[in-house]
């Protein structure tokens, strides 16, 4: 991934005290959760948008990195929450969803150094959730590089045709074709001669 670093973010980087944290956004169906890992109280701004702080409630994985092209994945996590939340996160529409994990750096009066970097991007994928007095949220974060190893499962159907373009009759009465007896023509034997077809939609 490219990053962009601009010049006051690397002059805070050669102080003897620098003050960095991680933000990150998961984009829900029902609206974006924005949280850092400063104190909790401590909120800041990133592009127009407020970020809370969780804490020591709050976690990030370390984001993986090398030189071998392949799905890399993220941990976000809370814990410490209310187990009435818990079924508000289970109805949640989420796997799929944008994530996006920033490191920024704050200066001396705990103002956020323009321009946070981000440190990884991708799509959520699972939510473990642990319930006890209270209850722990995790959500994975894959790159999009995890699509490639995801089966596709398409099928040569009508109900699939349609789905991918509605209104398209093109398979329309492959159903009907199934084991079903079509005449030739004689075939210059006395019997005409009788095809089997056999077999449904077969995958894509």
């Amino acid at each position: 991934m490219t990053r962009s670093i601009t010049s006051d973010v690397e002059t805070a980087l050669a102080e003897t005290v620098i003050r960095p944290f991680l933000a990150v956004a998961l984009e829900y169906d029902s609206g974006t959760t924005r949280a850092t890992t400063l104190p909790i109280g401590m909120d800041v701004v990133i592009d127009g948008e407020t970020y809370l702080g969780a804490g020591e409630i709050g976690r990030i994985s370390a984001a993986q990195e090398d030189a071998e092209t392949g799905a890399k994945r993220i941990t976000v996590g809370i814990s410490g929450v209310d187990p009435a939340l818990i079924a508000i996160a289970l109805a949640e529409n989420y796997q799929g969803r944008p994530g996006t994990v920033w490191y920024g750096l704050l200066d001396d009066d705990h103002v956020v150094i323009p321009d946070p970097v981000i440190v990884f991007k991708g799509r959520m994928d699972t939510q473990p959730i642990e319930i006890g007095a209270t209850a722990s949220i995790a959500v994975n974060i894959e790159s999009r590089l995890a699509d490639w190893d995801r089966p596709r499962g398409g099928r040569l159907t009508d109900e699939e045709q349609k789905r991918r373009h509605p209104g398209d009759r093109f398979l329309e009465f492959v159903a009907s074709t199934v084991e079903k007896e079509l005449v030739w023509g004689s075939g210059g034997t006395s019997q005409p001669v009788v095809v089997q077809q056999g077999g449904g939609g077969g995958k894509k």
